[in-house]
C-alpha cells in the first residue's frame, strides 16, 4: 500500500529546530506556491511565525481541523517528522498517529522525530469515526511536486480535488488516519475600502485602526476590494496597504474593486495577493472552509448572464455541496443606502443566481458606510424563508460617505466609524458583529440559520 512507504530526502524545516510544539485546539493548515507543498500545524508559535511571515513564502489555505491534547486518555499522540537535505530548499513533514509506523520512522536515518504534538482517536478498520468527531484524511503526492509531501484534511471535497490531481490516499477504509473532533465555531472577518494614506504615515491612517479589530482567533480576513488608494499602484499597495492590513496577509482571500483597476490590470492589486487573489488573474474564485462555501467574485468585469465569470459562478453553484452553508462576495454593492452610489444594478443577476442556488449572504464594500439589509430576492422583495441576507462594509479605513433614502428592507446602517464584520460561523447557523474601531460594544448584532 502507497501509505506504507517511508519517505526519505526533504529539506528546511518550517521553523527554527528546538521550537516549542505544544499543541493547541486547532491545527492550521499552510501552502508554500514555490515549493508546491502544504504543512500543517497546531504550534501557537509555528502559526504566529507563519502569519507574521518568519518564513517567507507560507500563507493559509483556509483548512484546519480541531485536536486533542497530547496524552489526553483514549487518544493516540501523533508523531511528527522532518527528514534532511536530499529535496533542499523544499521542506516536508510527515504526521502518524500509529504506533509501529512512528517507531518504524525513528529508525530511518533520514527522518529527524520532532515531537508528539497532537492527539486524536483512531478510526475502526473501515475508517469509520463514531461520537461528535469527524475522518482525517491523509493524503500523499508520491513525490509528484520534486519532492515527497502529505496532506490532511477533514474536507471530503479536498480529498477529491487532491484524488482527482493524482494524489494517493493513505489509511483506513478511504484513507482514514484519525478521528478528530467535529468543527467548532470558526471567525472571519471582513471589509472593504481600506487603506488610504493621502500625506499620512500608514501609522496613521483609518486602515491602522481597523486591522487592529482583527483578532488571532480570526481564521480568515474577507477583504472587499479598493485595497490601496487612490489608484491601487504597486507603489500604494507598498506604502499604505502593506504596513497596515499587509501584516494579516496570510489569512486574506481579496476581491477586486475599481480602485485595485485604477492601475491597468489591475497590476498592484494582482502582483500583492498572488495566488491568494484566484487563479490566471480573472479576480473570482472559490473554496471551503469549516464547513462552509465561499465565493468570491469580480464585480469590476463583466457581470452579465453572458460572460465567463458567470458561467463560471453557474458551475460552482452547481459543485459545491448542498450541505455548506455559503457566502459570496464582492465590491460593488447590489443594494445600498449609501448617498454617493446606490444600488448597483449590474449585480443583480449574480444576486438571482445565489437566491436560486440558495446561498446564505453577500458582502460587499463600495459605499463607504456599514448597512445590513434583510433576506430578499434579486428584485428587491423580501424573503425571510429564502431569501439572500447582504451586508455592505465600506468602512475599511476610506473617509466615510453620507447616508442617503434607506432602501427597502435595509434593516440597521451606519456612517459614524470605521469598523469591520466579525462573523461567527457555526454548523447551520452564523452570528454577526459590526466592530467600531476604538473599542467598545458592537454596533450592530444577530444571529441566522443557514437554508441551504
Amino acid at each position: 500500500m502507497p501509505w506504507l512507504r517511508l519517505l526519505s530526502g526533504l529539506a528546511g524545516t518550517v521553523l527554527p529546530a528546538g521550537l516549542a510544539l505544544a499543541a493547541t485546539s486547532t491545527a492550521v493548515e499552510y501552502f508554500h506556491g514555490g515549493y508546491g507543498h502544504y504543512f500543517v500545524t497546531a504550534s501557537p508559535q509555528e502559526i504566529a511565525g507563519l502569519d507574521a511571515g518568519t518564513i517567507r513564502g507560507w500563507s493559509r489555505t483556509g483548512e484546519s481541523f480541531g485536536v486533542l491534547e497530547p496524552g489526553t486518555p483514549g487518544a493516540a499522540n501523533v508523531c511528527r517528522f522532518w527528514t534532511g537535505q536530499t529535496f533542499a530548499p523544499k521542506s516536508s513533514h510527515f504526521y502518524t498517529p500509529f504506533d509501529w509506523e512512528c517507531a518504524t520512522v525513528k529508525g530511518n536515518p533520514d527522518w529527524r522525530f520532532e515531537g508528539e504534538v497532537f492527539a486524536l482517536t483512531l478510526p475502526d478498520a473501515a475508517g469509520a469515526c463514531t461520537g461528535d468527531t469527524v475522518p482525517l484524511y491523509r493524503l500523499y503526492n508520491d513525490g509528484r511536486t520534486g519532492a515527497p509531501n502529505h496532506r490532511y484534511t477533514t474536507s471530503l471535497a479536498t480529498r477529491s480535488e487532491m484524488l482527482a490531481q493524482g494524489w494517493v490516499a493513505e489509511g483506513a477504509g478511504i484513507g482514514v488516519i484519525g478521528c478528530v473532533p467535529g468543527a467548532a465555531p470558526v471567525t472571519i472577518v471582513a471589509a472593504g475600502d481600506i487603506a488610504q494614506c493621502l500625506d499620512l504615515p500608514a501609522a496613521a491612517s483609518g486602515a491602522a485602526r481597523t486591522v487592529g479589530l482583527i483578532g488571532p482567533q480570526d481564521a480568515l480576513v474577507l477583504t472587499l476590494g479598493d485595497h490601496a488608494y487612490e489608484n491601487g499602484t504597486p507603489a500604494e499597495f507598498a506604502s499604505c496597504f502593506d504596513p497596515t492590513w499587509g501584516s494579516v496577509k496570510g489569512r486574506i482571500r481579496p476581491a477586486p474593486g475599481n480602485h485595485d483597476y485604477y492601475t491597468p490590470d489591475a497590476e498592484g492589486y494582482f502582483s500583492y495577493f498572488g495566488a491568494q487573489a484566484g487563479p490566471d488573474r480573472r479576480g473570482y474564485y472559490s473554496f471551503d472552509h469549516a464547513g462552509w462555501h465561499f465565493i468570491a467574485l469580480n464585480s469590476v468585469v463583466d457581470t452579465s448572464v453572458r460572460s465567463e465569470q458567470y458561467r463560471w459562478l453557474q458551475a460552482d453553484l452547481a459543485s459545491s455541496s448542498a450541505s455548506l452553508c455559503t457566502i459570496a462576495y464582492w465590491h460593488y454593492p447590489a443594494f445600498n443606502s449609501g448617498a454617493v452610489y446606490g444600488d448597483v444594478n449590474a449585480m443583480k443577476p449574480f444576486f438571482d443566481a445565489l437566491h436560486a442556488a440558495g446561498v446564505e449572504m453577500v458582502l460587499s464594500g463600495h459605499e463607504h458606510i456599514y448597512e445590513r439589509f434583510a433576506p430578499q430576492r434579486a428584485d428587491g422583495t423580501a424573503d425571510p424563508a429564502a431569501g439572500v441576507r447582504q451586508f455592505v462594509i465600506g468602512t475599511g479605513g476610506h473617509e466615510l460617505n453620507p447616508l442617503g433614502p434607506s432602501r427597502p428592507n435595509s434593516e440597521f446602517r451606519d456612517n459614524s466609524t470605521w469598523g469591520v464584520l466579525r462573523l461567527t460561523l457555526g454548523t447551520g447557523s452564523y452570528a454577526w458583529q459590526f466592530l467600531p474601531v476604538g473599542g467598545g460594544a458592537a454596533i450592530d448584532a444577530g444571529t441566522g440559520t443557514c437554508h441551504r
